[in-house]
């Protein structure tokens, strides 16, 4: 429900009304496409044009025409839909956890460590949910969780951070750990005593959040940023670039022999955290996903 005149309430059945109307220009196709009949549709917009005091379409001989008015309202209309059915939606999630959709924002990093098995754990624990997973960068999914576009993000955080106390949300600690510095195991860089760390270039995630980097750039060279570390291994497996990120996402092309630590190479420290609103925090599926990615969180440092 949108706007009150008089007594009673414009609500969304009628912008689906007045919507109709317009594209069909006739009543009649119109109450046919709404599934009721020509007179109760005519005397439902007779009531709503009494209610507003003013026409919303010009009557002739080949149908019906908008007037700026009823423009007005559908022009209105798809925003307001959309907010009533975030509304809907969000209501859903707070009824149960067994409906409804889950929107998640992850950095690149967390969505290889501990999203894979969170997502596991999730779907044996609850019924036809729908999760969404975006990755993205720290500024952007901070922005989309104050937005509203998300319902809860992982990635690198500090949950002690000022900011985050001052937005009044709610911050879970999840990993921090120094990366280490991967490359190809016949790379230069590893058959040599003194190598030259700047002399190859380097690729990772972009520098966000709390993650902080000891490594000299003074010099400039080549570099490679992306959010997508599918991509970042498959270029360091086919070059010389040295990759950088978390111990846990090379431990496959480790073990597999594929990848191999680069030793002595400046590191960064890593630190994540899980965020979301207070409201949401407060939602079944919220508070099952804090837990679940907890659980998954203390699996992993008990397996280091």
């Amino acid at each position: 429900r949108i706007l009150r005149q008089g007594s009673r309430m414009l609500d969304v059945s009628d912008l689906h009304m007045v919507e109709s109307i317009c594209q069909t220009g006739s009543i009649t196709q119109a109450a046919e496409s709404l599934h009721i009949s020509q007179p109760t549709l005519s005397k439902r917009l007779a009531r709503l044009e009494q209610q507003l005091g003013t026409s919303l379409f010009h009557r002739s001989a080949r149908g019906l025409t908008p007037t700026p008015i009823a423009n007005y309202l559908i022009e209105q209309s798809a925003a307001i839909k959309a907010q009533v059915s975030s509304v809907e939606r969000r209501v859903r999630r707070l009824v149960d956890r067994d409906a409804g959709e889950l929107r998640i924002g992850v950095g690149p990093i967390i969505e290889q460590v501990l999203i894979p098995q969170t997502l596991i754990e999730l779907r044996k624990q609850t019924g036809n949910v729908r999760f969404s997973v975006l990755t993205e960068h720290a500024d952007v999914l901070m922005a989309r969780l104050e937005a509203g576009d998300l319902d809860v993000v992982a990635g690198p955080f500090a949950a002690d951070r000022q900011d985050i106390k001052e937005k009044g949300l709610i911050a879970v600690d999840l990993i921090q750990e120094p990366t280490i510095n991967v490359a190809r195991p016949d790379h230069p860089i590893l058959q040599v005593k003194e190598p030259d760390f700047l002399g190859y270039p380097y690729a990772s995630p972009p520098l966000q959040g709390a993650v902080e980097s000891d490594a000299d750039e003074s010099r400039p060279r080549p570099r490679l940023v992306s959010e997508n570390y599918a991509l970042l291994k498959r270029v360091a497996l086919a070059s010389d670039y040295i990759l950088g990120g978390p111990r846990a996402v090379f431990e496959p092309e480790i073990k597999a022999g594929l990848l191999a630590e680069v030793p002595g190479f400046p590191a960064a420290s890593w630190r994540s955290a899980c965020l979301c609103k207070a409201e949401a925090a407060e939602t079944p599926l919220v508070q099952l996903f804090i837990q679940t990615i907890v659980a998954c969180r203390d699996d992993y440092q008990s397996g280091r």
